[in-house]
């Protein structure tokens, strides 16, 4: 006799309090969802780490075959020879992972890829090996040496990178055409949900897909969600990833620390991963994001993301070099030119004048003698010769103060040449604005008081970019000025570059 049992509607199976509702599947399945949830992300983070290690072996493999084979000719003979590849393979496959782990090489994300991480993690795991085969290995005649190691590390660690970039380059492809993306939602507000969803679809190599949105606030659920969709409520996390059928949470909105640390306690009890993404901070490029634990809590500290460098002290390290290097080779046309300066004219060789320096601070400027001793004297008298119809400026084509020999060193800038000890002393720079004198400050206005905020320099951009063909005062402090507001040593660089030929075509008088 066959039995029939008719299902029974909900209603005649249990007697439930109205607006209490019946879950449709065991509940116990959340717990195989969690553990899928971990399993994949725990899965991905190995898989990438096994790749990488198949990756670098890969590369470690083939670095040793050109060491070993190119070894004679960049020793040229004259070192020992490298051993056998047993302790390179051993460097490759044992200490090389441990130390690129160690260096953070093996996270996701820039760091696989990142050159500082892979040549300290290559440099380190060279140098162990170096020290276990000094240590522990036979003295043999083909017993390494430290060049040899050294060598080794920098066909390795060039190879590692390569490999890994086109790892990398692989990956982004996968991204770009949604493979391997994980799957997230969103906890934002609508608008906010479009421009994440935009940057996703319009970024090369995203790794993220938004497949829903859960708003901030409850208030705004039934709100338009655009194209992305609403997938359920804060305060209840799990039913929504289930709908979405997403691995992950990002939170892209300001929660108050009790939601957020409920929304954080969901999801880590379903076993999805979550990611915050700081509105505030997204904006700031160029800066280095940190978590630091401490007796208050979690920090997240922003640091700059590249080391700056005191340029300062390097420009005056760059005076310094170029200058007594400079002097080491050139002292020979000193000489040359003082018994030349001493033949043509009564007076001394040397021309010494009070010049504003930085801040107004007087100090003496050396140069050749070009003119006729007393010729300050006759400054005022010449006035109406001045090439210049500003008074800021004074400059005489034909002057009959300058000697035979000073009109020569005057077309050539050889007179310059002493203010090197000017550079030296520090009351100059090799690059810079040009001293003015001090009588002409009276003429200055506020704004031209400028190229006074820095050290003046031997040459400059008004010597680079016409000198003595530019009239115009005002042009000469703007030149300066978008020199002082935009400078860097790259600029000082170009600046000196462009002097050596400036010096044929400018011009001087």
């Amino acid at each position: 006799m066959r039995l029939s049992v008719s299902p029974a509607p909900q209603s005649a199976v249990v007697a439930l309090p109205e607006g209490v509702q019946l879950p449709t599947v065991d509940v116990r399945s959340g717990l195989d969802e969690r553990a899928f949830r971990v399993w994949t992300e725990s899965s991905h983070r190995a898989c990438r780490v096994a790749v990488l290690f198949l990756t670098d072996s890969i590369a470690g493999v083939l670095s040793i075959g050109i060491v070993l084979r190119t070894w004679e000719l960049v020793s040229a003979g004259g070192i020992r020879p490298l051993p056998d590849y047993v302790p390179l393979v051993a460097l490759v496959f044992c200490l090389l992972p441990l130390s690129l782990w160690a260096f953070g090489a093996y996270r996701g994300g820039k760091a696989r890829v990142d050159l500082v991480k892979i040549s300290s993690g290559v440099v380190v795991a060279a140098f162990l090996g170096w020290v276990q085969a000094r240590l522990f290995g036979r003295e043999t005649p083909d017993l390494p040496n430290k060049t040899a190691y050294l060598y080794s590390a920098a066909v390795i660690a060039g190879h590692v990178w390569l490999f890994r970039l086109g790892l990398d380059r692989l990956v982004a492809a996968g991204y770009n055409r949604g493979v391997l993306r994980q799957r997230v939602v969103v906890v934002s507000t609508a608008e906010e949900a479009e421009k994440l969803a935009c940057r996703c679809l319009t970024t090369s190599g995203c790794e993220i897909e938004i497949v829903g949105r859960v708003a901030p606030r409850l208030e705004e659920v039934t709100r338009s969600a655009g194209s992305v969709p609403v997938v359920g409520q804060i305060d209840n996390i799990g039913p929504a990833l289930s709908k979405a059928r997403a691995q992950g949470l990002i939170i892209a909105a300001s929660l108050p620390f009790s939601r957020l640390e409920r929304v954080v306690g969901h999801c880590f009890r379903v076993g999805a991963s979550v990611s915050v993404l700081p509105l505030t901070l997204k904006a700031l490029s160029g800066t280095q994001l940190e978590v630091r634990q401490s007796a208050l809590g979690s920090f997240l500290r922003l640091r700059p993301l590249r080391l700056s460098v005191p340029q300062l002290a390097v420009k005056r390290a760059l005076d310094l070099v170029l200058t007594l290097a400079g002097l080491a080779v050139i002292w020979p046309l000193f000489v040359v030119i003082a018994v030349a300066v001493k033949l043509d004219s009564r007076g001394p060789v040397f021309f010494k004048q009070k010049r504003a320096g930085v801040g107004g601070k007087l100090f003496e400027i050396v140069k050749f003698r070009t003119m006729r001793v007393g010729a300050d004297a006759e400054r005022q008298a010449l006035m109406e010769l001045n090439e210049y119809p500003d008074a800021r400026l004074f400059k005489i084509k034909s002057d009959p103060r300058v000697t035979r020999v000073g009109r020569f060193l005057r077309r050539s800038s050889l007179d310059e040449f002493p203010q090197l000890l000017n550079v030296i002393k520090g009351d100059m720079s090799l690059v810079g604005p040009r001293p003015c004198m001090p009588e002409e400050l009276k003429h200055y206005a506020s704004h031209d008081v400028t190229r006074l905020f820095v050290v003046p320099g031997v040459t400059g951009p008004w010597q680079v970019s016409g000198r003595n063909a530019i009239l115009d005062f005002d042009q000469v402090v703007r030149l300066e000025r978008d020199y002082i507001e935009s400078w860097s040593i790259v600029k000082d660089i170009e600046i000196l570059a462009r002097t050596v030929p400036a010096l044929f075509k400018s011009g001087a008088y």
